[in-house]
């Protein structure tokens, strides 16, 4: 069992994107680390302009980029697991700090807790399986119907930015060699 299973067993929408790593697990979790470490208090670094599917929508690599990210667990070489709460699915993103323990608790109306897990794993001799998976927990039917209008409108360009993140992710381990 994954740490985002025991601490998000339960969720309303997801989002998973997979990469294979030419790395093994050590070396991808030491560059997953680094990544996160570079852009803390951010999941990932600003963007000089956010991609956003629509005027007035913020993109998922906004939610990325301004969450109040909390690690709420860590399998050191296999998971690192943070959190955020708050209101994301309006112009003006409202999030709120919390805790592991705020977290599994969090049911301020209107709002939803936001899980993210960076895994690895062995994937054949000399490759691991990078993961990202996203999982979002609305905290009343009002926070669900307007989470689910946001959530099917940014799932295509947040799979771009969570694939943008992986292929970093995987450099990091196993750069590709420049030919002469």
């Amino acid at each position: 069992m994954t740490l985002l299973d025991e601490t998000a067993p339960l969720f309303d929408f997801a989002l998973r994107e997979h990469l294979v790593v030419d790395a093994v697990p050590e070396l991808t979790y030491q560059a997953m680390n680094r990544q996160l470490e570079e852009s803390r208090p951010r999941l990932i670094p600003d963007f000089a302009r956010p991609l956003r599917p629509r005027r007035g929508v913020p993109g998922f690599d906004e939610i990325l980029a301004g969450a109040r990210w909390a690690e709420l667990g860590r399998r050191p070489g296999a998971e690192i697991l943070l959190g955020a709460a708050g209101r994301f699915w309006t112009p003006y993103m409202e999030w709120q700090s919390v805790t592991l323990s705020e977290f599994r608790t969090f049911s301020r109306p209107r709002r939803a807790r936001l899980a993210v897990s960076l895994s690895v794993c062995s994937y054949g001799v000399g490759q691991s399986l990078l993961t990202f998976e996203a999982r979002a927990l609305t905290t009343d039917r009002v926070a669900y119907h307007w989470a689910d209008w946001y959530w099917h409108i940014i799932k295509p360009t947040a799979r771009v930015v969570v694939r943008g993140l992986l292929r970093r992710i995987r450099h990091a381990a196993a750069p590709v060699p420049v030919s002469p």
